[in-house]
């Protein structure tokens, strides 16, 4: 994707947002800092155009210092959302100056020299635990009725994310690039029905999922699946294949072992997602959509393809399930 059109389509999505919010809450904050969760979104997109990582390493290269301006960048957009939105205080700057600044700082030893094995995967859980149990999202939380807490934690946690390990510590095998292509729809696709030939009776008769379509719920679907795409599936994505999946696989060799083990952690991180609590029936369900999701990342080489049939599948299930 080129750079002009991912600013384009980041532009014109804060936009309608604004707009959105100011109609929802008639609130003037709601409205004008919905910039900043904004600026993050373009910074996703500009990041997965053309060859804007493979610049970036370069321009750091050059003086790695640099590499500061992505999480004060990232911080000081934050600070600008708490204070516009009147919720900031000291405790939720160290929150989010410490949680953004760590991966960087802990990638510094090893940049030119081989990463320790271990090294990766505790970044990894820096970045998704304080997701998981919500600590990021609770320093973000306005009160207001209406906000994008939730959206502006995913957006911090998975640009700091890319620019962390993709261009400063140089993982290999991401695929986090906004492309198109046959093979990718192809791929996607295929998963999608594989996986939906197997949840939909094993969801119906584990009692997990019940048919409910109506012909108002089509109307939404495509915006739905557009933001299902980026806040739910792509982050997830990002984290548990670009990531998690690709270090056990660089680690121990076995592409199987590690599509089924992330897999597991992929199913197991929906345990929490209640009632009930431990909730089996999901982390199964989960569990066996990230087999799906992890074969069509493997076979195309690109989250886009894992991330379709993530949206595909959490889109379908909204449609004509409950």
């Amino acid at each position: 994707m080129p750079v002009r059109i991912a600013v384009m389509i980041g532009c014109i999505i804060t936009v309608a947002a604004a707009i959105w919010f100011w109609n929802l809450t008639h609130r003037v904050a709601n409205a004008v800092f919905i910039v900043c969760p904004g600026i993050a979104f373009t910074g996703l997109l500009v990041l997965g155009s053309e060859d804007v990582l493979e610049r970036l390493q370069q321009w750091i290269d050059v003086q790695p210092l640099r590499v500061v301006a992505v999480p004060s960048g990232l911080w000081i957009l934050y600070i600008i959302y708490a204070f516009g939105m009147g919720v900031a205080d000291t405790r939720g700057a160290i929150v989010m100056a410490v949680y953004l600044a760590v991966p960087f700082v802990a990638f510094a030893p090893f940049r030119h020299r081989p990463v320790r094995r271990w090294i990766e995967p505790a970044i990894i859980l820096w970045i998704w635990l304080p997701l998981e149990f919500g600590i990021v999202r609770s320093v973000l939380i306005t009160r207001q009725g209406a906000d994008l807490h939730y959206v502006f934690a995913q957006l911090l946690a998975i640009v700091s994310g890319i620019v962390a390990f993709m261009a400063w510590n140089r993982t290999p095998g991401v695929g986090f690039r906004f492309e198109w292509d046959r093979e990718i729809t192809i791929v996607g696709l295929l998963h999608f029905v594989m996986f939906a030939a197997i949840a939909i009776p094993l969801g119906i008769a584990i009692d997990f999922i019940h048919y409910s379509f109506s012909l108002s719920k089509l109307a939404p679907a495509p915006a739905a699946f557009v933001g299902i795409f980026f806040f739910t599936a792509l982050p997830e994505e990002f984290l548990f294949r670009g990531l998690i999946q690709n270090w056990i696989e660089r680690m121990t060799h076995k592409p199987v072992l590690s599509l089924a083990v992330a897999a597991i952690i992929f199913g197991a991180s929906h345990l929490n997602n209640g009632p009930p609590i431990p909730n089996y029936r999901y982390f199964l369900l989960a569990g066996i959509a990230g087999i799906f999701y992890g074969r069509a990342w493997r076979k195309s080489g690109s989250l886009m393809s894992s991330a379709f049939t993530h949206a595909l599948v959490d889109t379908f299930w909204s449609v004509f399930f409950r």
